[in-house]
């Protein structure tokens, strides 16, 4: 079966869209097939990718909430060669509800009992999720096997970071006592400022080899690969980011074996 990982912070801004994507194209391009799930209401993720919100395609509130409807019927092409996504709209937003009524007595395992079944259909099957506590985020960690988080390189970032590990515990315990985690990967790093520094070298000292290698610097070019709906190591395969990325793809590759 396919790793399933769930990409995942409580913090929003933090840069779970742009690593789930950045990483999955990365992994496709060193020939891996990779899945993209959008549980994030916001749908970011599938609108970076290009993908129309009216169009009249299923989506994964569909594959999650409605009869006969599931996972694979939900699946399309991205703009990215090899990639494909299971798309959000807003319609997500109303998973919660339907999560506290309807499915209120499966509702940690919706997202499990729908994204499972096809994880042997992919090499990665790359989950991003909403900020916060929601049920949605909650059922893509009892779904998941691993989880990447994405690590803002600021003080007040770091003060999340304590928390979801604490979070992380709990859920290991309660809900999916299988669940590691695959690494936490610094982001937004401004090179420059004595601050950044500072922040990756506490999360090294506290979380050890958890921390991925791979550091992803900010970069404007990051900002104009989502306006031209590409992935940095298509958009601009030379720069910093892009390099990072493929990087990353190769760390977390290497955890799995």
């Amino acid at each position: 079966m396919g790793r399933i990982i769930a990409v995942s912070n409580q913090k929003g801004g933090v840069g779970k869209t742009t690593t789930t994507i950045n990483l999955g194209a990365a992994l496709v391009a060193d020939g891996h097939t990779v899945l993209l799930v959008d549980l994030d209401p916001r749908a970011d993720m599938s609108a970076y990718l290009g993908i129309p919100a009216d169009d009249g395609r299923y989506t994964v509130y569909d594959a999650l909430f409605a009869e006969g409807v599931g996972l694979r019927d939900a699946v399309s092409q991205t703009s990215i060669a090899g990639l494909q996504i299971v798309p959000a709209t807003a319609d997500l937003a109303g998973a919660e509800m339907l999560l506290m009524g309807d499915f209120a007595d499966r509702r940690t395992l919706v997202v499990r009992d729908s994204i499972v079944p096809m994880a042997a259909e992919y090499d990665f099957v790359l989950i991003d999720t909403p900020p916060g506590l929601q049920l949605l985020s909650v059922g893509a960690v009892v779904a998941a096997e691993e989880l990447i988080i994405p690590q803002q390189c600021s003080f007040l970032a770091l003060h999340g970071l304590r928390q979801l590990s604490r979070n992380i515990e709990r859920a290991q315990e309660q809900l999916n006592p299988t669940l590691r985690i695959c690494g936490i990967v610094m982001t937004m790093q401004d090179r420059r400022t004595i601050h950044n520094r500072q922040v990756i070298d506490m999360v090294r000292q506290r979380f050890g080899d958890m921390v991925f290698d791979t550091i992803i610097p900010t970069t404007v070019r990051l900002q104009e690969a989502v306006a031209a709906q590409e992935a940095i190591i298509s958009y601009d395969p030379e720069c910093a980011a892009a390099a990072a990325y493929r990087s990353l793809a190769h760390e977390v590759v290497a955890r799995g074996t």
